[in-house]
């Protein structure tokens, strides 16, 4: 019994030592972090065969046979580091019996890159995430041809990060017109870092009527346009 009072006395006075050993000041160090979107690094385009990668080294952009045109911008912002950098359809021989036909006159793209064109999007930011491309076929320098438009067919989006191609707008088939601009691409729930729309040149058409055809070379632009959305 003796034994058992003096473990409790023991005890008693270890509590009573931490009681008096108690904090006696406090105080606190504020700290902070903030987060914005890389608008300092400027980047250029990737493989918009496959988004985020860097071009094949036996690939230069600049070379004039390359068939998109490249351009750079902020890592955190939001801009087209490629558009296909020319439609060419070609001389074509149209006769009067063409001309009065009364018909829509179709001629495919003249097929002299080895590479795939596209339209590449570049979206590094951190607050927002929704952005459309959109597409319209400007007025001929010769005045003439109007009604013209252009379709492009069968284009394959990809992305850098699984799940965030984009999405084609107008499906299988997109017209351009010079009426107004037309939605071609836009962003998936996320279409981040790179993404892109590639097709094969032969998939590029143009489409005259018959009656606007004149003699001589015809010369206009597709207007590729991205616009952020809200989100």
């Amino acid at each position: 019994m003796k034994k058992v009072k003096l473990l409790s006395t023991l005890a008693l006075a270890a509590f009573l030592a931490t009681a008096s050993a108690g904090i006696v000041s406090a105080d606190q160090t504020d700290s902070s972090i903030e987060f914005d979107n890389d608008n300092t690094t400027i980047v250029g385009p990737t493989d918009p065969e496959n988004p985020g990668k860097p071009l094949p080294p036996t690939i230069d952009p600049t070379d004039p046979s390359y068939p998109n045109k490249p351009s750079t911008g902020p890592d955190g912002g939001l801009f087209l580091p490629f558009v296909p950098k020319t439609f060419n359809f070609g001389v074509q021989k149209v006769g009067a019996s063409d001309i009065f036909s009364g018909k829509i006159l179709e001629y495919t793209q003249v097929t002299k890159y080895g590479n795939l064109q596209a339209v590449e999007v570049h979206d590094g930011r951190i607050d927002k995430d929704d952005w459309t491309v959109t597409a319209q076929l400007s007025e001929f320098d010769s005045k003439k041809l109007t009604g013209t438009t252009i379709t492009i067919e069968d284009v394959t989006t990809k992305a850098s990060y699984a799940g965030q191609e984009p999405i084609v707008v107008q499906g299988a088939k997109t017209e351009i017109s010079q009426t107004a601009a037309v939605d071609f691409l836009k962003s998936n729930v996320k279409s981040k870092h790179d993404t892109s729309a590639v097709w094969k040149d032969e998939k590029v058409k143009i489409h005259v009527p018959a009656k606007e055809i004149t003699k001589g070379a015809h010369n206009a632009t597709v207007d590729w346009t991205l616009v952020a959305g809200a989100n």
